[in-house]
Order: C-alpha cells, then structure tokens, then sequence
C-alpha cells in the first residue's frame, strides 16, 4: 500500500509517500480501505516533536493519522456487528494517512447514509473534542455564555454548533472577515475580529460587564490570558491543547477571589478512560437528525500530504483538511 510515512521528526517535509507492507489484521480488528482521512493539528506537533498528548513519543517510522472513513474490507475472527463492504468510520492511535488501516473493532462505528466518507472522516476527533469538553468537562449548561476561541478551526466549528445545541449563548473568535461569517452561519451570536478587536472588552459590552460562564481555547499563550479576563465569577475555562506553544502566567490570587476554574482536557487521554465511542453515536444521530453538520475545508490527494500540512500551519483552513488515498 501507499502511505505517508515519517523518518525523522521536523518541518512538514519529512512526510514521505512511500510503499509499505499492507497491515495484518489481529483477531479483533478490521482492514479498512481508508477513502478519507483527516489531518488535526495535533498532527502537526507529532510531526514536530512537540505534542505532548498520550499518543507522543511513538516510535518511527511512523504514519500520522488518528481519524479515517472507508470500507471495510477483511474482518478478523472474533469480531462481531461489522462485515465486508461496511462503510465505517474509525478512530486509531496512527496510521490514517494511508490506503489501508487495521482498526479495533471498538474504534469503528458505521457511517449514517446521509453522510459521504469526506464528511464522516471530519468528524471524531473535532466534534467528540469538542463535546467532551463541552459538556463533559465543562458541564455547559442551558443559558450560559460560551466562549469558542478559534472558531475556524475543526473543533472550533464543532464546538459553535454543540454549545448552541446545548442551548447557550455562543461568542467565538477568528482572524478574517470570511471566517468571521462562517462562524455566525454555524449558530455564533456574536464573532469577534481577534487581530482588530479587544477581546475582553468586547465580550464585557456584549455581556453586559458580567463576563461569560465558560471558554474552551486551544493556542495557550496571550489568548489564554485573555480567555481567562472574560469569564465570569465562577466561570470555567477548559484547554485542549497550546498551538502558541507558549506559556502563560496565572494569578493565583485572581482564580481563588473569583471562583475559576482551568480544565485541562486530552480526547486521547479519555479513549484510554473509555467511554469515548458510545458518544460517537450520539455525535452520528445528531448528524442524522440535522443538528450538527461539518465544514469540509479543502481535501488533499495523500500524495500531497506536506502541502496540506502547510496549508492547516498558515491557518488558511475553516474546518476540517483531509487527505485521499
């Protein structure tokens, strides 16, 4: 099979489309033929050397790859509730940037008919990212203010639309007029210019000086500082993640006064908890059900796996990057 495969940790040039030994699938494990797969920007760091989530460190070669969507094409022994010609999508630790993938049979979930492989591989690891830190983590309630940094990003996208599910009051943030748009078009009340505007000000007018209740972020750096001068008495921030790759001093003195809390959330640290598959399923019926869509930004041949890593670097994506064999 062709694959991506990393030799070397660096710049996106070390990704290498090569030839590499079709998998062999273990008794409770699927072959899939990979027809889609997504790129996250956990990727990226893996590729750097910075991602400091429970899949770092894995040895190399590697081959990226944590979400795909494709057919089924072998199943082992002992698997039961999958076939042969099953549309699926999966989740696995690596090996999504390829032709074929052998996934646990637990990682699979069948792919509603509404939705083409494109739309299915966009959606685990943003939308259950996304949900758990919502409302798992952050026990977002009905009536609440949120705060969804990034907007554009895949689980910015995805956390817009969850929160308005919920039933709360959505702001988020971007960089471009464009992306501000599309934000509002996924349900965002208001979408803040974060290169021309003040953050924290505007969401105090827009909140009428009393702040919001929660903000999911993922840069780290001036926009968690920031984050944290929105939210309200008693409000909770949860990260997932610090693409600034810099840090961020807290005042100690600031969170005890007014009751906060920082929540820091892994999706790969909560598929070894477990649990993580079954909200998939929700996830799918919402899906079904009209409630939630996905923003398929732009789709890369697998061969031009470096470009599209390039393109997701520069920030030029709203939603999701994917890669086909």
């Amino acid at each position: 099979m062709k694959a991506v495969v990393i030799h070397e940790l660096g710049s996106s040039d070390v990704l290498k489309y090569e030839d590499m030994p079709d998998p062999q699938i273990r008794p409770r494990q699927v072959l899939v033929r990979i027809k889609a797969a997504s790129i996250n920007r956990g990727d990226l760091g893996r590729r750097e050397g910075t991602y400091r989530g429970a899949t770092a460190g894995a040895a190399l070669p590697l081959v990226l790859g944590w979400d795909v969507a494709g057919e089924i094409l072998e199943v082992g022994q002992e698997v039961e509730g999958r076939h042969v010609g099953q549309r699926v999508v999966a989740t696995l630790a690596q090996g999504g940037y390829a032709e074929l993938a052998a996934v646990n049979v637990a990682g699979t979930v069948p792919i509603p008919d509404s939705l083409s492989y494109e739309e299915a591989a966009s959606i685990p690891i943003a939308f259950l990212t996304a949900w758990f830190a919502l409302l798992k983590i952050g026990e977002l309630q009905d009536g609440e203010v949120a705060l969804i940094q990034s907007g554009g990003s895949g689980v910015g996208m995805a956390a817009i639309q969850i929160a308005k599910h919920a039933g709360a009051t959505v702001i988020t943030t971007s960089g471009t007029e464009d992306k501000l748009q599309r934000c509002r078009e996924m349900g965002a009340d208001l979408a803040i210019n974060y290169r021309q505007g003040d953050v924290p000000a505007e969401v105090s007018s827009f909140t009428a000086g009393s702040g919001v209740n929660y903000v999911l972020e993922s840069v780290g750096g001036e926009t968690f500082s920031n984050s944290l001068k929105c939210l309200a008495a008693g409000g909770r921030l949860v990260t997932v993640g610090n693409t600034s790759q810099s840090t961020s001093p807290v005042d100690a003195g600031m969170l005890v006064q007014r009751g906060l809390r920082i929540i820091g959330f892994s999706l790969s640290t909560q598929m070894g908890r477990g649990g993580v598959m079954g909200e998939l399923y929700r996830i799918l019926e919402l899906f079904e059900q009209g409630a939630l869509r996905t923003a398929v930004d732009r789709v890369f041949p697998l061969k031009e796996a470096s470009e599209a890593h390039r393109y997701m670097a520069d920030n030029r994506n709203f939603g999701k990057v994917l890669l086909v064999p």
